[in-house]
């Protein structure tokens, strides 16, 4: 999972130049003017974008290295589109690939030969991802554009690239060191990868002439043309991608996520939900030129799980580059990106926070064991976690504490109403947004025009009737007992959490301890303590059992602590019902009566693979729910995999990890044990 980085020292011309292919990054004469000639010339992407339709772009590259190609392909749309603000192309997506990364402040001296360029550059400093192996979604907003920096080899990161039938990329800059210094890279895989990949007129461009380049393109159905080289190159290559018939697509069976009718500018869709899943939802579509409509209960937001005034933040991490792991840890990183995106863009809104980095305990011998194992496996980066000494936690702290433990740096609290208000405000502002409070969902139905085309119209208990081109339910626990949910195996736990006043010698806590439980520092005069996990429980009224319980299993986690020797509690606290998953992990994708599908694979229980079995049917149905006790840590990229997945856009994540927040799962390891009926 932890990537390694590049190794990297800088000519007397100060070129970076990577010590282990002895090769440069970009040409000495001028690295902004080879990116334009080979690039962004050699793909004609400036003719293209002028008579481009669709309302994004994909361009794949094949080495990010300094980042250079990616900002000037950055700086040029951005330009495109300030000279064309009505043109329907309106987002660039960028995706690369990084088998080294450079560490941080080698780029930033390799970048700053640029001064044109710095504007692009500061922006991708601020946001440059860890060296984690896996997609790195970015967005930069103020140039229309969208990085998916994927760290990890070429060959190995490619093939988890989801792509609809029809081709997901419309650009390659196939970039790396030359094939000289580098030919594991230029291999056939490769070419055939880009293929897959491709869309039908998908062109490239490369600074090599290399005869192993040229044939390999040419026999996966790139046509080929030699074009003048940049510098002192003679030749370089250009060409289109004109197979009728792709090679080695397939639909990835019931996982596949482009099968429903694509969404686009202008289309309505129909949000029911309050929370956290709800407000992120909403956000990614408006992100996206759609229009769409928010449906809840009360008058309020936030009125379920996402309504407690402090949550903490932080990944459940593992020893083991487990899938629950990658998925906690890459989304906990978008997330960290995405918050602080949303509290720069409030103007006289505040989002109470605190980034103040969280404490894991080390509080028995089960838990040393477990936290000596995740640092001596070295998986992850240090600067998502790292050991502790109990000098470092208590200086952290501000209150002396006994024990050693792990420390996320990233981590800390957010308070999930204020969170949810400013999410929904922001989508607002991208478009139209609509919220209907006092509308609960009664249920929904699926129609289908004489054209074939579907839509789907939503009853609520007002009497009131909407339709929509689709429909996403983010219910929470109000998806308990609901018969469009009746397939789904969804786990209601009630979660009890007391709000202490701040005191003595409590009151200067600086951190977020977890243990068997979590405390936070102050917010509004209260520290958060909880939480409870009462399963199948629906009832939402404050007890003093859970009181109890929570001050118990606190006071039993840090023995010999003296904050909570005498804790006083007046008795404020708050219960609300999480929804999880059999597998704790959420769920996000098309929603439809998954027991009903089954007889479809019966052939997988005899060994038949995923990808030959047929995709779900066109549904214009979808969840996002199933966060459990982590929504602040999965919501936004799950909604951002949702969207995309509508939109026809790059997904943000491996296709493994796509798998497992897909819905039919449940229903796929059924099928393939043979448990046909429930």
């Amino acid at each position: 999972m932890k990537s390694k980085q590049a190794e990297v020292h800088f000519n007397d011309k100060g070129t970076p130049i990577a010590s282990h292919f002895d090769d440069v990054y970009f040409s000495n004469d001028s690295g902004v003017d080879e990116t334009l000639h080979v690039f962004v010339a050699g793909n004609d992407l400036l003719t293209r974008w002028e008579n481009w339709q669709a309302p994004y772009f994909v361009i794949a590259e094949t080495g990010f290295g300094t980042g250079l190609n990616f900002l000037v392909a950055m700086k040029v749309f951005s330009e495109f589109r300030q000279n064309n603000p009505s043109h329907p192309l309106k987002h660039l997506y960028f995706l690369s690939t990084e088998k080294y990364p450079l560490p941080l402040p080698d780029m930033q001296k390799a970048l700053d030969a640029f001064p044109t360029l710095q504007a692009q550059a500061n922006a991708l400093k601020t946001a440059y991802p860890l060296g984690l192996e896996g997609c790195h979604r970015r967005h930069f907003e103020a140039f229309s554009t969208t990085l998916d920096l994927w760290i990890g080899d070429v060959h190995e990161r490619l093939p988890q690239w989801s792509s609809p039938i029809s081709g997901l990329v419309d650009a390659w800059f196939l970039d790396g060191f030359a094939p000289s210094k580098n030919p594991e890279m230029w291999t056939d895989d490769l070419f055939r990868q880009m293929a897959r990949l491709s869309k039908q007129g998908a062109t490239f461009g490369t600074f090599t002439a290399a005869g192993i380049v040229k044939r390999g393109l040419a026999n996966v159905g790139f046509t080929i043309q030699k074009r003048n080289g940049f510098g002192r190159k003679r030749d370089m290559l250009t060409g289109t991608y004109s197979e009728e018939k792709a090679q080695g697509r397939d639909f990835e069976g019931p996982y596949y996520r482009y099968n429903r009718r694509k969404l686009s500018p202008g289309d309505e869709v129909i949000v029911v939900g309050s929370g956290l899943a709800a407000a992120t939802a909403t956000l990614a579509l408006a992100k996206q030129g759609l229009k769409v409509t928010v449906c809840f209960d009360d008058e309020n937001l936030a009125s379920g799980a996402s309504g407690n005034p402090q949550g903490g933040f932080y990944p459940q991490l593992h020893a083991q580059e487990s899938i629950a792991s990658r998925l906690q840890a890459h989304s906990f990183l978008f997330s960290r990106a995405y918050y602080n995106q949303v509290i720069a863009s409030q103007e006289g809104q505040r989002i109470a926070h605190n980034f103040c980095g969280v404490v894991q305990l080390n509080f028995n011998e089960k838990v040393a064991e477990r936290q000596r194992k995740l640092i001596e496996n070295d998986v992850w980066p240090s600067a998502l976690v790292h050991a502790a000494t109990p000098e470092f936690i208590s200086e952290r702290a501000k209150i002396p504490l006994p024990f050693d433990g792990l420390f996320i740096p990233l981590g800390g609290w957010i308070s999930p109403p204020d969170l949810v208000t400013a999410l929904l405000t922001l989508a607002q502002n991208y478009g139209q947004v609509t919220l209907k409070p006092h509308h609960r969902y009664g249920d929904h139905e699926v129609m289908q025009s004489s054209q074939g085309m579907k839509t789907v119209r939503v009853n609520f208990d007002t009497g009131e009737t909407l339709t929509a081109k689709h429909l996403i339910l983010a219910l929470g626990a109000g998806a308990v007992n609901l018969p469009a949910f009746a397939s789904l195996p969804l786990r209601p736990v009630r979660g009890q959490v007391e709000a202490i006043p701040s005191q003595s010698p409590l009151k200067p806590l600086a951190t977020v301890l977890c243990h068997k439980g979590y405390m936070t520092p102050a917010h509004l005069g209260r520290h958060a303590l909880g939480s409870t996990y009462g399963k199948d429980d629906l009832n939402t009224d404050v007890n003093t059992q859970d009181t109890e319980q929570n001050l118990q299993t606190h006071k039993k986690a840090m023995l010999g602590a003296q904050l909570v020797e005498q804790l006083h509690h007046d008795g404020t606290a708050r219960a609300a019902t999480r929804l999880g998953s059999p597998d704790h992990q959420p769920v996000c994708g098309v929603l439809t009566h998954f027991t009903n599908l089954k007889p479809h694979y019966v052939d997988l229980s005899l060994g038949k693979p995923i990808s030959q079995a047929s995709p779900i049917e066109n549904i214009p149905v979808s969840t996002l729910c199933c966060l459990g006790s982590r929504g602040l840590t999965t919501a936004p990229l799950a909604a951002e995999l949702l969207a995309s997945e509508l939109t026809h856009s790059p997904l943000p994540l491996t296709k493994d990890l796509c798998h497992a927040l897909h819905p039919a799962r449940f229903m796929v390891r059924e099928c393939i044990r043979g448990i046909l009926e429930d």
